[in-house]
């Protein structure tokens, strides 16, 4: 290991050493161990939108990197949840691979997606990189449609995983510890690019693009390592959901509505930040699937009408983001319950 990879490693680690001896590193303890049991006691609808959180938080935590570390208005990330869940549908239904195989391929096809789109874009200054983004999705959407007879039209596929996988999905306590897993793996694999050579460079070209490149920081290439990242992190987001929905569209697999979502759940959480994303996936996702439960059919995307109200409230309460809000209460709870030693 070189000198600076130890010299992250330790930064990281002291972090976290750090902010555990604290008391509210210990009431965060004590959350994630609730959480741990919640299977326990909750009811399977209770299940369900906390796995749907998990999926489309790993959505906002891989927008996070490319929009927040990064600075890059991203509006395409859609494309890569699409291309991860096609994949499991069509190579598991139509070739019979397994669903490891075919979600590789779909993090394998977003990452050179990603690779092919920024590095054109990421050259340009502007908001050519959003614009460039929106096209593809909707360039996407176009093909899945016309090409209906393979991906389904607009119909879409249902997906039929081996019966052990099945099984275990198909189970909401087994998924939630799944899933659980995947979310956490993701969360600590944001925070290692927040603290490593990658983070640094991408919060400096967002910051000042010109000074950074002006250092020697090659900001093209490192856009892009960021956006590559973050497109494979959704496209796991995207098969996730595909194995576990069992049902993949078009109009939900590539829709400019989830590219927003992403955004505007990072914003309202605290964008830039690790536990943003986390924030507002936990504030939001539960407001909008109990608003489409309980309103149903299309009166159900008054949820995105109630992620803009939000986002105005957020924005002249805590314009940046919740997490601000929730550092106060940490600071006070440090400060007023005594360490433990």
């Amino acid at each position: 290991m070189s000198q600076k990879q130890q010299t992250s490693t330790d930064s990281i680690a002291g972090k976290i050493t750090k902010a555990v001896g604290k008391p509210s590193g210990y009431l965060s303890l004590l959350v994630f161990l609730v959480a741990l049991a919640l299977p326990l006691f909750a009811t399977n609808y209770i299940l369900h939108i906390l796995i749907l959180v998990f999926i489309t938080g790993i959505g906002a935590i891989a927008w996070n990197i490319i929009g927040g570390y990064g600075g890059q208005f991203a509006l395409g990330n859609a494309v890569f949840y699409g291309f991860g869940a096609y994949s499991v549908a069509l190579l598991v239904n139509n070739y019979g691979q397994s669903f490891f195989v075919a979600l590789a391929v779909g993090i394998i096809l977003s990452v050179l997606l990603a690779v092919l789109v920024g590095y054109p874009t990421f050259t340009l200054s502007g908001h050519y990189f959003a614009l460039a983004t929106i096209a593809v999705v909707e360039g996407m959407l176009y093909l899945v449609l016309f090409f209906g007879d393979f991906t389904g039209g607009a119909i879409g596929q249902s997906v039929t995983p081996a019966s052990w996988l099945a099984d275990l999905v198909g189970n909401r306590v087994i998924a939630f510890y799944i899933f659980f897993a995947i979310f956490g793996l993701c969360i600590l694999i944001s925070t290692w690019v927040r603290y490593s050579k990658l983070g640094y460079y991408l919060l400096a070209i967002r910051e000042d693009q010109d000074a950074a490149a002006a250092l020697g920081v090659n900001t093209t290439r490192y856009k892009i390592y960021g956006f590559a990242l973050s497109a494979a992190m959704t496209a796991l987001a995207g098969g996730m959901y595909a194995v576990y929905g069992t049902y993949v569209s078009p109009s939900g697999a590539f829709s400019l509505d989830l590219s927003i979502q992403y955004a505007l759940i990072t914003l309202i959480g605290g964008m830039g930040t690790i536990i943003g994303p986390i924030v507002g996936t936990l504030f939001m996702v539960p407001i909008q699937q109990y608003v489409t439960t309980v309103l149903g059919g299309n009166l159900g995307s008054l949820a995105y009408i109630g992620y803009g109200v939000i986002l105005i409230v957020v924005i002249i309460y805590a314009p940046e983001g919740l997490v601000t809000r929730l550092s106060f209460v940490r600071e006070w709870i440090d400060n007023t319950l005594p360490e433990v030693k």
